[in-house]
């Protein structure tokens, strides 16, 4: 019952922030300066100064939502965003699965390398390798037009230019405003543009109804100057300052200044929060799984829940976990505007309950059979034997392995950032996104990491030496 009632209390603390019909939900990936970046822990950009004209123009509240710019698409065709803005370009695939608005700025794909790099025009970019972000108008356009190329994607602009730095690849594609801010002394960008592009944003197919709205707000906006006026705002917003690259100043820019220790304490907040709420889902359903196996094992009692049991351990262990949160998410909740943090620890709980299932049954397993024998010689059934006899000296081969479960979740929701979960890898990725540093965020979340792994493994291990001494006594 107390599983119950904390199940229940997670699920009531999770979903009491969901949408409200006077919000705005726009989603967005935001590591694309100018046009949406954080600052003083909040999301700003072009896009997010137009989206909040459009929201007070609907007056309603702007909410954006930060997510893997190859899920925006998704996001607003299931209607889990009303609109998605993240310099997307037009393209014929793309209108058809979104509406896109009128265009509010031009924007060149361009191409960078590294200054002593032997290529000089476009015709030099045939065979090599080239890093672009994924799902974006380079990829696509490098895809088709070049087949040569050797493509590398990734997930941020800012890992592209990594890649380059440490010379994996041989150049970067990118749009042009970005570029500007990202590349360093070290690097050039060729003097001829791969193509331009213009980039507007999407709404769900057939919302004509947002759509007419935000057309008429963004031709207001382009006809006054004030778009050409965010964009030049927002380019003046610069800290990637080298002049002091010392070890503390990267440490002060990646945590203190500019309000970053927020990500890092938001990132650890939902990383806990999920992990708990998962391992009490995870708990639940594998303890089903696994004494509904083990009856029909001993009694052939139960015999469609063993089914079901075991379909449930097999798809789940079979499948990986990212596609599981996709699903759920993308599928599952289609129609729903469910609380994303939510959706994490269901999908890490039911995870969990799969390898728990099978953690909770070797365990039952590894008491001698004579136990069940003596028990049922004193004239107890199979459920006082397993209660009363079996369980309880389980529970000690079960606690290591179940710590250990726990743990392994705690570093799996590394990828909640897929559906735009801030948890403690994308508090990395978001500080990074703005000091054009990976390596202090990372360092800094792997001892975050690890302080919390020894501090469960000290846990476990004081839990197992007190049922050690009360099974002594």
């Amino acid at each position: 019952m107390k599983k119950i009632l904390t199940i229940i209390f997670c699920v009531f603390l999770l979903t009491s922030c969901s949408q409200s019909k006077d919000e705005l939900v726009m989603s967005t990936e935001a590591g694309f300066a100018p046009y949406e970046y954080y600052s003083n822990g909040e999301i700003v950009g072009v896009d997010v100064d137009i989206a909040r004209k459009v929201a007070e123009r609907l007056n309603k509240k702007l909410v954006i939502k930060d997510i893997a710019f190859d899920s925006i698409i998704s996001e607003v065709k299931t209607g889990k965003s009303d609109f998605g803005a993240a310099g997307i370009s037009y393209t014929e695939e793309r209108a058809e699965e979104v509406d896109f608005t009128i265009n509010y700025s031009e924007s060149k794909q361009i191409v960078i390398v590294n200054k002593n790099s032997t290529i000089y025009n476009l015709e030099d970019i045939n065979n090599k390798k080239i890093a672009v972000q994924l799902g974006s108008v380079a990829d696509g356009y490098l895809t088709e037009n070049y087949p040569s190329v050797i493509l590398v994607r990734e997930k941020k602009f800012l890992a592209a230019i990594q890649d380059l730095k440490d010379n994996k690849v041989d150049a970067v594609v990118m749009d042009d405003l970005p570029a500007r801010e990202l590349i360093t002394d070290n690097m050039r960008i060729l003097d001829s543009e791969l193509v331009t592009d213009s980039y507007g944003m999407i709404v769900k197919k057939g919302n004509t109804e947002l759509l007419n709205v935000m057309n008429e707000v963004i031709n207001e906006l382009k006809d006054s100057g004030e778009i050409d006026s965010y964009i030049l705002y927002h380019m003046g917003i610069n800290d990637n300052d080298t002049s002091k690259n010392t070890i503390f100043n990267r440490i002060y820019k990646s945590v203190i200044y500019d309000g970053r220790y927020k990500y890092i304490l938001e990132g650890l907040k939902n990383t806990l929060l999920i992990a708990v709420c998962a391992v009490i889902i995870g708990i639940f359903l594998g303890t089903i799984a696994a004494v509904s196996r083990n009856v029909y094992e001993n009694t052939n009692h139960l015999k469609l829940l063993n089914l079901i049991s075991k379909a449930y351990v097999t798809v789940i262990r079979g499948t990986p976990s990212t596609l599981q949160l996709m699903i759920i998410y993308y599928v599952i909740f289609k129609q729903t505007n469910i609380n994303i943090v939510l959706v994490g620890a269901l999908a890490f709980g039911i995870n969990s309950g799969a390898y728990v299932a099978e953690i909770i049954r070797a365990g039952i397993s590894s008491i001698n059979k004579g136990q069940w024998e003596a028990g049922y010689s004193l004239g107890l059934n199979y459920y006082q034997v397993m209660k009363n006899i079996i369980f309880p000296q389980a529970i000690k081969n079960i606690l290591p392995a179940l710590g250990n479960e726990f743990i392994t979740l705690v570093k799996e929701t590394s990828i909640g950032a897929y559906i735009g979960i801030v948890e403690l890898t994308k508090a990395s990725d978001i500080i990074a996104s703005r000091t054009y540093d990976y390596f202090f965020p990372l360092i800094l979340i792997a001892i975050i990491y690890l302080i919390i792994t020894l501090f469960l493994s000290k846990l476990i291990n004081t839990m197992e030496k007190r049922l050690n001494n009360v099974k002594n006594k």
